[in-house]
């Protein structure tokens, strides 16, 4: 299925290895043959419709009557290389090149060395502490304000497209579901979900979508980050919505991040925190509290609704990913 080692595409690409796969791509790690960088080349190659030509070079859209799908998300796919080519940013992937060979699609991108957040968080029994909000987090918020800044949502943030560097900071991968917005007037944009992260409008091409919408996604992040799980998904709190503070299940987040989460994870848009402001400074105020006390300690110290209480706390195991 994947390509062989050493191909080369465009020209100057030269295929090293494979990385990784998805439902609808591969990625290789390669060499741009005229300066030597290492690149991640990601090949468009949707498993359930695409096979290899026997060339082991080409692919075919292998489903009868599945020709217009193809063709839909190969477009789909090229408008991530279009859309991550006007990102500058040090916290996002940089782009390098995209291109069409092989009847396919191919985006080039920066070599990053580090694990994704998924990993991060289980190999660190899930960072509760102040330096991993101002290291990874409250970077992370503002490269989602910067890019709908720049006209753009991401639409798909999720631990397993955040990738943590050697010091701690994020890089923010994967826009293969990225779109402009506002989306202009009877435009249609290709919707892919998430169970857990993503948001009510991401089910129906008819729902308005703006920046609440990775909000949402942001804040079902942060619950995965101090529960150990994603919260419910939101299609099975749409007639009954009880979702728990994220308190019930950690005693050491303060009550404004509490609230801000839950804020963020409503089911209705409208209803929705609708400003990364809001998230950026509940975060601001976590990380000042864990530089007073660790959570853990003997004594910890709680600054909530004007008023400071010690509670003496047991030592207490963090909560494992399930």
């Amino acid at each position: 299925m994947a390509l062989q080692r050493n191909v080369i595409l465009n020209d100057t690409y030269q295929v090293r290895h494979l990385m990784a796969s998805s439902e609808l791509a591969i990625v290789y790690a390669g060499r741009d043959r005229n300066t030597g960088a290492k690149v991640a080349i990601k090949e468009f190659f949707p498993q359930r419709l695409a096979a290899r030509q026997a060339d082991k070079r080409g692919v075919f859209c292998s489903s009868r009557g599945f020709s217009g799908q193809y063709q839909e998300l190969l477009a789909a796919f090229l408008v991530e290389g279009e859309l991550l080519s006007t990102l500058n940013h040090p916290h996002i992937v940089s782009y390098v090149d995209h291109f069409e060979e092989n009847d396919t699609g191919y985006l080039v991108m920066e070599y990053c060395t580090g694990v994704t957040l998924t990993e991060y968080l289980i190999e660190r029994n899930h960072a509760l502490d102040a330096a991993f909000i101002t290291e990874t987090l409250l970077p992370l918020v503002d490269t989602l304000d910067y890019i709908h800044k720049q006209g753009i949502l991401h639409r798909d943030v999720k631990p397993s497209n955040i990738m943590v560097m050697e010091d701690g900071t994020p890089k923010l991968l994967d826009f293969g579901s990225a779109a402009r917005w506002p989306v202009q007037s009877g435009e249609k944009q290709a919707i892919f979900t998430s169970a857990g992260y993503s948001p009510l409008e991401f089910y129906s091409e008819k729902s308005s979508q703006g920046p609440m919408s990775d909000i949402y996604s942001l804040a079902a992040l942060l619950h995965y980050w101090t529960c150990g799980q994603p919260p419910m998904d939101v299609k099975q709190r749409l007639f009954r919505d009880e979702l728990p503070s994220v308190r019930s299940h950690n005693e050491y987040v303060n009550r404004w991040l509490a609230r801000v989460i839950h804020w963020g994870l409503s089911v209705r848009s409208e209803q929705r925190c609708a400003s990364l402001a809001w998230v950026k400074r509940s975060l601001q105020v976590q990380a000042w509290m864990w530089k007073i006390r660790k959570p853990g300690t003997v004594e910890w110290v709680l600054a909530e609704n004007e008023h400071t209480q010690v509670y003496e706390a047991e030592p207490k195991k963090q909560h494992e990913t399930a």
